[in-house]
């Protein structure tokens, strides 16, 4: 009975968390977004109001937000990695992502053959528009999608991801040269 009574009490506690994520009324700007990096995970840590990856192998990537209302994102799913850039604005409470035509996509030229050298190389993107929904949790600004968390990444650094990119080749596929 005991063990009845304190599973039925951690539900309540879990319930009345879900009340400090608050639909943001935003004076969120574009600009705000600039030089930020954003965490992309389908599960949200409550406690940290963070996006986090429960393990599963396609569920994670990463959004930077350059100036000029810019972006670029990579989701890595074995065995492909694919980059995708576009433009954003912030519209009320909402964040709207527009993907360009085409992605970057490191990985093998044949997905069967996951022992061949990977290649970069330009592909059609399936992504057009994605609207996000802005909240808050504990003051933290974070984006929604239906099936995603997006909170900002304090363990990459900007500059740390666009030399990345640049690095890769990712960067000049996109974005063209600096």
């Amino acid at each position: 009975m005991l063990l009845v009574i304190s599973f039925l009490v951690s539900c309540q506690r879990k319930e009345a968390k879900s009340e400090q994520f608050v639909p943001k009324k935003t004076t969120l700007k574009d600009s705000d977004l600039y030089s930020k990096v954003y965490y992309i995970s389908t599960s949200l840590n409550t406690e940290k109001c963070m996006a986090q990856n429960d393990g599963c192998d396609c569920c994670d990537g990463k959004i930077v937000f350059l100036d000029g209302n810019r972006f670029i994102s990579d989701f890595y799913c074995i065995p492909d990695e694919e980059f995708n850039s576009g433009s954003f604005q912030i519209k009320k409470d909402k964040l709207i992502l527009n993907y360009d035509k085409y992605q970057a996509v490191l990985g093998p030229v044949n997905e069967n053959d996951i022992d061949s050298k990977d290649t970069l190389r330009v592909e059609s993107s399936n992504c057009s528009t994605l609207e996000l929904s802005i909240f808050t949790c504990q003051k933290k600004i974070l984006f929604k999608s239906s099936s995603e968390y997006y909170s900002e990444d304090h363990t990459t650094h900007f500059s740390d991801a666009l030399a990345a990119y640049k690095k890769s080749g990712v960067w000049n596929l996109l974005e063209g040269e600096d």
